[in-house]
């Protein structure tokens, strides 16, 4: 008998992993992921990039076999989960994984279609969110994408290099989720694997950050990975070979994606024993940048305590990470809700006019108020570049002129970050305001916090259509 290789490996875990096997704490993790994650997408159905994504799957339609998010509409799962990807990360609003930083758009969407024309339940979608998300991690974690990316800063006598990741890696960890919400076999799993492998996208994550106006299909669509992922196990499930040594060898999905290099192991040490996901989660408390949370916590942290408003505030230091230096970041001007999630001034303009926070951001009247506008002049940007900035604090808050001048400084974990699951459940109830009645919503955020008790996520589902009432 031949010596198991990593790709047949990985799929037996897919398959064979059972939902008594997972953890207490991963599963309470995992059911905390679901509640935001959809509460994201429902919130981004007002965006410009959640609207061309409903209207799009619409046309698209196919059988009634999984919901069209936002609307009261059925289509087919392949272009439910194509809309869902989009809606998911339509605000910038969903958790973060560390790595590969954004993984649930493209991971979730497809198995929660597939989950849905399949009507598993709620057990079986909590396992398969755990191990979608656990896959993409542990191999995120174990590709070298190296340095390659340099840009020069004359102006500043500044060079940044950093790695240039993709988010196409999640392919694989959509398709095997996917296939094991069919009910394929660790076999046919791998094949769904090699199928989304071979039409995983190259790398596009640096010329999305160095490009302005911003695109709004971002640095990979989740809707279009999430397609090919339902598209790859439906094949899979109708014969179609996929290179089931995916991940191995020479000429691996490694080399393919452009690493110099990967560790396995890092994948498969405990594959199933272990679970790394939860302790790598980040969940957003404002609609942007990853890169800005912190710093907008600790400035909000500081308006409330010292009771500020924009006009008491004469100017605002920022210190962010070298993300702050690519274009997309420094861009003077908004010209789509996309721009406006990594646009520095923009965001703690918002913060500073107690914009409420959720869908609002992404609005064009909050981008173009004027009082927003003024106090986005106030916002200097540096970053740990400077060899002067080093020691600086993440926030500096100016407070008046000459010798009334004050400074309040703000540094290290805002202790408002914390999205305990009070929290979670209140920034779903806002991100669903404008699509929900209120009983659905209550009803909602009780099944997700209970739905290893549901036998058919159909009762899930069915609250999350629009209230006939509210406009779409």
């Amino acid at each position: 008998m031949k010596n198991m290789n990593i790709t047949e490996e990985v799929a037996l875990f897919v398959a064979n992993t059972r939902y008594e096997d997972i953890p207490l704490a991963v599963v309470h993790e995992t059911k905390r992921l679901i509640l935001d994650t959809i509460g994201c997408a429902l919130g981004g159905v007002g965006t410009t990039k959640g609207d061309i994504a409903v209207r799009l799957a619409r046309s698209l339609g196919g059988p009634p076999e999984a919901s069209l998010l936002g609307t009261q509409d059925r289509i087919s799962a392949a272009n439910s989960a194509f809309a869902t990807g989009e809606l998911m990360n339509a605000l910038d609003y969903e958790a973060l994984l560390s790595p590969p930083d954004h993984a649930t758009p493209y991971v979730l969407a497809a198995p929660f279609a597939m989950g849905e024309k399949k009507d598993v339940s709620g057990a079986e979608l909590i396992a398969a969110t755990a191990i979608a998300h656990e896959l993409a991690t542990r191999l995120a974690a174990s590709l070298d994408f190296g340095r390659r990316f340099t840009m020069k800063i004359p102006e500043r006598g500044l060079t940044m290099s950093m790695p240039t990741p993709g988010y196409g890696l999640c392919a694989v960890a959509g398709a095997a989720a996917a296939g094991r919400i069919m009910g394929m076999d660790a076999d046919k799993i791998a094949h769904a694997m090699g199928l989304a492998g071979y039409m995983a996208p190259v790398p596009m994550l640096m010329k999305f950050a160095t490009t302005v106006p911003a695109a709004l299909a971002k640095y990979q669509s989740a809707g279009a990975l999430s397609l090919q992922e339902v598209l790859s196990v439906m094949w899979a499930d109708m014969g179609c070979t996929g290179d089931k040594e995916i991940l191995d060898g020479d000429y691996g999905f490694w080399r393919a994606l452009g690493c110099d290099d990967w560790t396995p192991e890092v994948l498969t040490k405990d594959l199933g024993k272990q679970w790394l996901f939860p302790m790598r989660l980040f969940y957003k408390k404002f609609p942007c940048c990853g890169a800005m949370q912190n710093a907008l916590a600790l400035f909000s942290d500081i308006l409330t305590e010292r009771d500020l408003s924009p006009e008491d505030i004469t100017a605002l230091t920022i210190k962010l990470n070298p993300l702050a230096e690519l274009p997309l970041w420094r861009n003077e001007r908004i010209e789509n809700h996309v721009d406006a999630q990594f646009n520095t001034p923009y965001v703690f303009a918002a913060v500073a006019n107690r914009l409420e926070i959720g869908p609002s951001w992404q609005m064009e009247e909050a981008f173009n108020d004027d009082g927003i506008t003024r106090f986005m002049k106030k916002v200097r940007v540096v970053t740990d570049l400077d060899n002067h900035t080093r020691r600086r604090p993440q926030v500096e808050v100016t407070v008046g002129k000459g010798t009334a001048k004050k400074v309040f400084s703000g540094d290290g974990v805002a202790r408002s970050l914390i999205m305990d699951d009070k929290v979670l459940a209140e920034k779903f109830r806002k991100n669903t305001r404008t699509i929900l009645a209120e009983e659905q919503t209550e009803k909602a955020i009780s099944l997700i916090f209970r739905l290893e008790h549901c036998t058919r996520i159909a009762e899930l589902i069915s609250c999350l259509s629009p209230n006939p009432d509210k406009p779409e």
